[in-house]
């Protein structure tokens, strides 16, 4: 479950490239001439709780514990010609600070996180308004896991620590320069299975804010007379890409171990900002070929596996953010009985990867994917893609 955030989350790159891109070979009309329209900023404090969730059996310890956050926000309210094309929205994006009081502190200590926040709103933003709210960033931990010192941190090992949170609420205006937002949301802090245990903080939360916009912004529909989606040749392409990550040992066992991927998928647009995604992947899992280097040096291990993905993309100009469903087709290495160690299953047959791409120049993408199993990360990669 913890994993499923990976999504919505680092939607939030969203519109990091979008306020750059170039509109020259599109004509707009809109209710005034010239464009009337600028990005407004935004600043904001929230006041965060939450109910922490048990979601495996190592980390019991956590039920029930309510964790308090404060943080600050800063908004660019995007409201131009380029936004528009691209999603029919004004969305915010911006970046926050936060710190964090895990209640049982003796324990899982303080945190103290930063990173990007994105708001997309239903509708043109008036006095009354549903929006979804994502956030990705880094968070240091004060109290990490230690054998001696903190034996009962079963929730992460490491002082830096990935934060995900996805959320949806209402936002009010109660003046015309300040709103009131009520969120509820599902929230995520762990290593990514670099070191263990990691059995991550996972967290609902209720959160209310105070948002005060610097300048009055408004916001007019636009009319596009020549609209690129409507008028132009749905997209289609295949990705060929190559992957390098590091995953850790299965704890109680130390170090990490690299994970090598090559994956080709079909991307076909069916929607203004959303494609659906098939594909194929073949691995190697670097974690059974050093669990059998040291307890079976004799025998050897097929350490491949080759797997089917199906699902979508979101298309947001120069940036892909991707969420897939993978199931294996063949997987020789899932099960491990050796003398002086616990026999243990390892991989499900199903699994989610969720990915971020940046087209850093003409058909090549650079990015990062996350694959995880069901409450278990499996590990974080750097992928590099040809697209043709």
């Amino acid at each position: 479950m913890k994993k499923l955030l990976f999504l919505s989350l680092l939607c939030l790159l969203f519109q990091t490239n979008l306020i750059a891109q170039s509109i020259d070979s599109l004509s707009i009309e809109t209710e005034t001439s010239p464009p009337c329209c600028s990005n407004s900023d935004v600043i904001g404090i929230s006041y965060i709780t939450g109910y922490m969730i048990p979601h495996a059996k190592e980390v019991l310890n956590v039920r029930g514990t309510n964790p308090r956050g404060i943080e600050l926000n800063y908004y660019s309210h995007l409201n131009n010609d380029e936004v528009w094309l691209d999603c029919e929205c004004y969305p915010r994006l911006g970046a926050f600070i936060s710190f964090y009081d895990f209640e049982i502190t003796d324990i899982l200590g303080y945190g103290f996180s930063c990173g990007i926040n994105f708001t997309y709103f239903f509708g043109l933003p008036s006095d009354y308004n549903f929006h979804l709210k994502g956030k990705a960033g880094f968070a240091y931990l004060t109290k990490p896991f230690d054998k001696n010192s903190n034996p009962k941190n079963m929730s992460y090992s490491t002082h830096f620590n990935y934060i995900l949170s996805a959320g949806a609420g209402i936002t009010i205006k109660l003046l015309d320069q300040l709103e009131l937002q009520v969120e509820g949301s599902m929230n995520h802090q762990s290593n990514a299975a670099l070191l263990e245990p990691n059995g991550g903080i996972n967290y609902w939360a209720l959160s209310s804010s105070l948002n005060y916009l610097l300048e009055p912004i408004e916001f007019k529909p636009r009319q596009v007379k020549f609209d690129p989606y409507l008028n132009e040749p749905k997209k289609a392409r295949w990705d060929l890409s190559l992957s390098w990550g590091i995953s850790s040992m299965p704890y109680p066992e130390p170090g990490q171990v690299p994970m090598y991927g090559i994956t080709i998928n079909r991307s076909i647009q069916v929607y203004r900002i959303m494609a659906l995604l098939f594909g194929a992947e073949f691995e190697r899992n670097g974690r059974a070929v050093e669990l059998f280097r040291r307890y079976r040096p004799d025998e050897s291990v097929n350490p491949y596996r080759f797997s089917l993905l199906g699902g979508v993309e979101f298309l947001m100009g120069k940036t892909l953010f991707s969420v897939q469903f993978g199931g294996y087709l063949f997987i020789p290495f899932r099960h491990f009985v050796a003398d002086g160690y616990p026999p243990r299953t390892f991989e499900d047959r199903t699994y989610q990867r969720w990915g971020l791409v940046y087209n850093i120049m003409e058909n090549f993408y650079a990015g990062i994917n996350f694959k995880s199993y069901r409450n278990s990360a499996d590990h974080l990669s750097l992928r590099f893609t040809y697209s043709f």
